[in-house]
């Protein structure tokens, strides 16, 4: 065997521990992949913001930990005026929900009991013995869903000390991830053949910029609807209004169905404390998903994804059959990524150069051309633009500390 037939096997092999030990500790890594998330939709004002610095240029690091510090300054500021203007808003929403809960489910008892003696003076008795059945193969279903569920509880809060240890260090790995980006990207580089690093770096500036560009969108969405649902609610004086808001924000990860999935809690709500308010929040919803589907989405992704919405909607009933919700969230930008990817490594294939095969995607996409695959900057030196390309004689002069 060959040495590089060894050094594939050696990369493969580290390759298959790292997924298995990714999968096995999968709970445990929710915070941090949340982390990521956020840490990507701020690399672009990192970016920016250390340069600004009044440091010399070859102080990037500690620039860079300077420009992180002070976003999380801001956002920690932010973040506390909103609990401080909000916070008591909700405490007083969850008081009196929780003060009328008893009188509303008593309302909402004596309402189901009218509609069940209206159902069974007006359907037919064959037709009623049909919908009973549906009823109880509906119930029992719900009751083994709800089963399964609490044993999935049940092993979740085994993992929860765990998870609790995420989140309380996510904000430290997440500085040193959004300081120190560019020394991993050398350190990973450095690990490829020379043959192959201008195709990896390609594909890491496709998956990069169609991946960010995804999040950045999702996050905007996020922000519009919730705060729009919020305040809706809040003007129909429906109880928990600032709760659900933030939950049809949290659902517009979602792509199509997630105004749907955000106003189920609402519904129910609404159904069993106001059943008057019952049309008007229906309808709220529905505007907030018709704008969001065709005027939001298509204004604020762009063409970052280009999925036609009925193959998204194919795509979430896979990826939520075969992941569960977090299939939903990750199946369509993995999607759009891997379809990029293929496409590379076709254009690759039929002969074209790494320059041609990234200038093509950029072409199909419909967005700004990509630039060929960039050289990773020095630590030691100021990062370079993310549209800025070099050229492979530069790279192979760029020194790692």
């Amino acid at each position: 065997m060959t040495r590089a037939r060894w050094r594939v096997g050696l990369w493969s092999g580290a390759s298959l521990v790292v997924l298995y030990l990714v999968w096995q500790a999968r709970g445990a890594l929710l915070p941090f992949g949340m982390g990521a998330i956020l840490a990507y939709s701020l690399l672009p004002v990192i970016d920016r913001l250390a340069p600004v610095v009044p440091l010399p240029r070859r102080m990037v690091k500690i620039r860079r930990g300077i420009a992180v510090l002070l976003i999380y300054a801001a956002s920690g500021g932010a973040l506390f005026l909103a609990g401080y203007l909000i916070a008591p808003v909700l405490a007083n929403q969850v008081a009196q929900f929780v003060e009328t809960l008893p009188d509303r489910i008593d309302a909402a008892r004596l309402t189901v009991s009218d509609w069940l003696r209206t159902y069974h003076d007006r359907v037919p008795p064959e037709a009623r013995e049909r919908i009973d059945g549906y009823t109880n193969d509906a119930a029992n279903a719900a009751a083994d869903t709800l089963t399964a569920a609490g044993r999935r509880s049940v092993d979740l809060l085994t993992g929860t000390l765990s998870m609790l240890f995420g989140f309380l260090v996510v904000p430290f790995w997440m500085f040193y991830a959004l300081r120190d980006r560019y020394t991993a990207e050398h350190n990973i580089m450095m690990g490829v053949p020379s043959a192959l690093q201008e195709d990896v770096a390609n594909t890491l500036v496709l998956a990069d910029r169609l991946l960010r560009r995804y999040i950045r969108g999702q996050l905007l969405l996020g922000v519009i609807v919730g705060v729009a649902v919020g305040v809706a609610l809040t003007l129909m004086d429906v109880q928990l209004s600032l709760a659900l808001g933030v939950w049809a924000g949290i659902t517009e990860l979602v792509p199509i169905i997630g105004p749907w999935l955000g106003g189920i809690p609402a519904l129910i709500i609404v159904a069993g404390t106001e059943p008057d308010l019952l049309v008007p929040v229906l309808f709220v919803y529905v505007v907030v998903q018709q704008l969001e589907n065709n005027f939001l989405m298509p204004r604020v992704q762009g063409q970052a994804i280009n999925i036609h919405p009925a193959m998204v909607i194919l795509l979430l009933v896979v990826g939520g059959a075969a992941f569960g919700f977090i299939g939903l969230v990750v199946i369509v930008p993995v999607t759009a990524i891997l379809r990029e990817l293929f496409w590379y490594a076709d254009r690759r294939l039929a002969g074209a150069t790494p320059a041609e095969a990234i200038a093509r995607a950029s072409e199909r996409a419909h967005s700004p051309a990509l630039t060929p695959a960039t050289a990773l900057p020095p630590p030691d030196d100021e990062p370079l633009p993310v549209d800025e390309a070099v050229s492979g004689d530069e790279r192979a002069r760029t020194a790692v500390d």
